[in-house]
């Protein structure tokens, strides 16, 4: 029987063994999936939430200096080298065993422009727990992920994270607009290339264009405005492109702009996320194949950048906000475009990132996440939460992760994890 511990309100569980004793495999649905109204539904007319999360990794996990073999120079440590996190120290059908007793139905898989076209080949000590993927490049090492994860019945969304093999998100990394690095044509034709590779497997269910479009150091993207910022026009051009000499199948996915303007206090700055759409909304080359997504976490807000210290505004962030009034925000920032069924702009949307740390979450941290969850349950509205995959060792503490492994020893963590409860509602609506 598992010790159960009370604190603030929140139970306290051994997450991971819970997960594992109510594992189950990838209820059945059938692909391709499309969109009616403010719902995906798959080929035969079934409601398909999408329950995700991020296995982040082949986007790129280097901070941007010093050597990238150094583990101290990428995020939290974790030097995913180019690949999927965890397939350094973890049996690949072990990750995927734990995913289905997460209870997900689908994972949103980050690349980068960098890695489609490398031909470095991984060396075999990243690969040491799956052998099999020795001698591949980071490429080929994508396409294994794609075929295990298809194959378990999981639905995998194709998500252009990043330009360069970095980790994201600054102002200064070369990553901050789908052409920041390259231009619109190499990323649109990077796109038919990826969408043309998977397209006979119809369980790579959807193109997530671009991750949190937003400011680099003197410019702004925009919604419309027809020039090279111009995310709206953008999108709905490689969108269309895709449709047209990839995929007529596959789903399209638009997140919202994620930031302008100067986080100074006397200047503006905004998290414009879905706004823009009800005034402005795509129309594809294919219709019922659009869904929308934002990303919200607790420590940013509507117009917090998430700093703490140079670049912190007094702008409130999301962790912040009433229960009831952070159902409003959630709502107007991007909500609305599900909610408001029969307009122009309805369509689903996917909130394909969200998360929080399981050690030593502040209260209001701990608030937030019960409180956006709730709004996901009451809303039915898809997630994928932000990550699926870290490292719990001697030198790892991010601890965001729902599944974190001891680089040591390829062991699960089991320790105590207060969002299990919050994480049973949200599987389960």
């Amino acid at each position: 029987m598992m010790k159960r511990l009370v604190i603030l309100g929140l139970t306290l569980v051994n997450f991971a063994a819970s997960a594992a004793v109510a594992g189950r495999a990838v209820p059945a649905w059938t692909p391709p999936l499309s969109t009616q109204g403010r719902w995906i539904v798959d080929a035969n007319g079934q409601r398909f939430t999408l329950k995700s999360g991020n296995w982040h990794g082949a986007s790129g996990t280097w901070a941007g200096s010093g050597d990238q073999n150094d583990d101290a120079n990428h995020h939290a440590h974790e030097n995913s080298h180019n690949m999927p996190l965890g397939l350094q120290y973890v049996p690949i059908s072990r990750i995927l065993d734990d995913f289905e007793s997460l209870g997900i139905n689908s994972i949103r898989l980050p690349f980068s422009n960098e890695m489609i076209h490398s031909t470095t080949i991984v060396q075999d000590s990243w690969v040491a727990a799956n052998p099999v993927l020795k001698g591949k490049t980071y490429l080929q090492v994508y396409d294994y992920v794609i075929e295990q994860l298809t194959a378990r019945g999981f639905a995998v969304i194709l998500n252009n994270h990043t330009n360069l093999a970095k980790w994201c998100c600054g102002t200064a990394d070369g990553n901050e607009r789908w052409n920041e690095s390259q231009s619109d044509k190499a990323w649109q034709d990077d796109w038919v290339f990826m969408v043309n590779r998977y397209k006979s497997n119809a369980r790579v269910v959807g193109a997530d264009l671009y991750n949190e479009v937003r400011r680099d150091i003197f410019d702004d993207p925009n919604w419309g405005l027809n020039d090279a910022h111009d995310w709206y026009t953008a999108s709905g051009t490689a969108a269309n492109r895709i449709l047209n000499e990839a995929n007529p199948n596959i789903l399209i996915i638009i997140e919202g702009i994620n930031w302008v303007g100067i986080p100074v206090d006397f200047l503006y700055h905004h998290r414009p996320t879905l706004e823009p759409v009800k005034d402005k909304w795509h129309t594809l080359a294919k219709a019922n194949k659009l869904v929308y997504s934002a990303h919200f976490y607790g420590y940013t807000g509507p117009s917090h950048s998430g700093a703490t210290g140079i670049g912190e505004t007094h702008d409130w962030r999301y962790e912040e906000y009433s229960h009831d009034d952070l159902f409003q925000v959630l709502t107007d920032q991007a909500g609305y475009v599900s909610l408001n069924e029969g307009q122009p702009y309805t369509a689903p949307v996917w909130i394909s990132e969200f998360g929080a740390g399981r050690d030593g979450s502040a209260d209001r941290t701990k608030t937030w996440f019960a409180n956006m969850v709730d709004y996901m349950v009451t809303k039915q509205i898809g997630f994928a939460y932000w990550p699926l995959v870290g490292y719990l060792g001697t030198q790892n503490s991010n601890g965001w992760a729902l599944l974190n492994y001891d680089p040591s020893t390829g062991a699960l963590n089991t320790g105590a994890d207060w969002r299990t409860d919050a994480w049973s509602r949200l599987k389960n609506m």
